[in-house]
């Protein structure tokens, strides 16, 4: 790629009068210079938009619609942003785009009603948010009603039908981009189902185990778009889009009803979290005063950037023809991690769950594990 951090206005003025004959005055306020220097700004700006253009003309460094053009190549297009759909449960029957609105303040969004889903002892319809993302997801409680309804004295949004999920980022993106590269995806080999399960909303990473109870079964563990252990729901929607089951069944179908291929019978289940205890021996500055009580919070937060990067890792398998994952949480990187804090002159024997081992996390086929932050305990200070 070429540098164009050089051509300034200062470096361009300066090279348009070099070329100018010695004996023309070109000192600043000269009229030779005065009429240069809009120039060289003007030229500056030019780079500038060069500079841009042939960043978004690669994806390694393009971002938003021009990321959007570039992953097109590959028959990929950015997951949109998708509203939360819940379950709201009414005492009497409500008219099909009836509002409400959730009550917790600021965050407040509006639920429309749509299908009706039971009527036994309540009406509970399906209710989707009208703002897109998750922030459908966190409200669960009383609704007030923005649509006057007769008889109407009990309105509750319950659980999630289907999760919001945020638009995918030019990161996710990027890395799904890549993903198509590596090996080529063909007839439900575990490129196929890394590709055609990342491109599922709301999913942001996958481990493939074949054969894991025998031939034509293979289990795929999932994490959401925060790389968190995924919700129920949407480990229920990626089944029913990779391999549902038969009508009145229970067990993934190896019909090929999905996108899996006819005699793969898959399984979708996702990480399970553990939790992390950490404690350690901090020394803070000499004019630190109560520094294990004052940085406690800044400490956790240091730590829980770490695992977070570590939360990336997970999917990624290891080079070579085996199936092997490996999450680790290394005792050097907690280490390095809380010294970014100016006021930490040392750290010292940091344990994990008890140990001064490094932790290694458990990825089979049987257990998918995922690191989640505990309680920190500072000594010292």
């Amino acid at each position: 790629m070429i540098d164009f951090s050089g051509y300034t206005a200062k470096a361009i003025e300066k090279e348009m009068l070099r070329q100018v004959p010695e004996d023309i005055d070109t000192r600043e306020g000269s009229m030779v210079q005065t009429a240069i220097g809009p120039v060289a700004w003007y030229l500056e700006g030019l780079y500038l938009e060069l500079a841009h253009l042939q960043e978004n003309a690669y994806a390694d460094t393009a971002v938003g619609g021009a990321l959007d053009l570039i992953v097109q190549q590959r028959g990929l297009t950015r997951n949109p942003a998708m509203p939360a759909i819940r379950k709201g449960i009414f005492n009497v029957p409500i008219p099909s785009g009836s509002q409400f609105k959730t009550i917790n303040g600021g965050d407040s969004v509006i639920f429309v009603s749509g299908r009706l889903l039971s009527s036994d002892e309540d009406c509970v319809y399906a209710m989707t948010c009208q703002t897109a993302g998750v922030i459908g997801n966190n409200y669960i409680g009383n609704l007030l009603p923005i649509t006057a309804i007769s008889g109407l004295t009990s309105a509750v949004l319950g659980e999630i039908i289907t999760a919001g999920t945020e638009e995918e980022t030019d990161e996710a993106l990027r890395e799904r981009y890549f993903e198509t590269f590596r090996v080529a995806a063909f007839g439900g080999n575990i490129q196929a189902y890394r590709n055609a399960i990342l491109a599922i909303p709301g999913v942001g990473a996958v481990q493939v185990y074949p054969a894991w109870k025998g031939g034509g079964t293979v289990l795929c563990s999932i994490l959401d778009d925060k790389r968190k252990p995924a919700l129920a729901v949407t480990v229920q929607t990626v089944q029913d889009i990779i391999c549902p089951a038969e009508d009145g069944g229970a067990a993934p179908s190896p019909n090929g009803y999905g996108m899996a291929p006819i005699g793969a019978a898959v399984t979708i289940t996702t990480a399970t979290p553990l939790t992390l205890n950490i404690a350690c021996d901090i020394e803070f500055a000499l004019n630190v005063q109560n520094g294990a009580e004052t940085y406690l919070s800044q400490v956790e937060e240091k730590i829980q950037e770490y695992l977070d990067t570590v939360s990336q890792t997970w999917g990624s398998l290891l080079k070579g023809h085996t199936i092997d994952y490996t999450v680790t949480v290394y005792v050097s990187r907690i280490i390095f991690a809380i010294l970014m804090i100016p006021e930490v002159v040392n750290v010292t024997n940091v344990r994990i769950n008890g140990s001064e081992e490094d932790l290694h996390l458990v990825e089979t086929s049987e257990l998918q594990q995922l690191p989640e932050l505990g309680t920190v305990v500072i000594n010292g200070g």
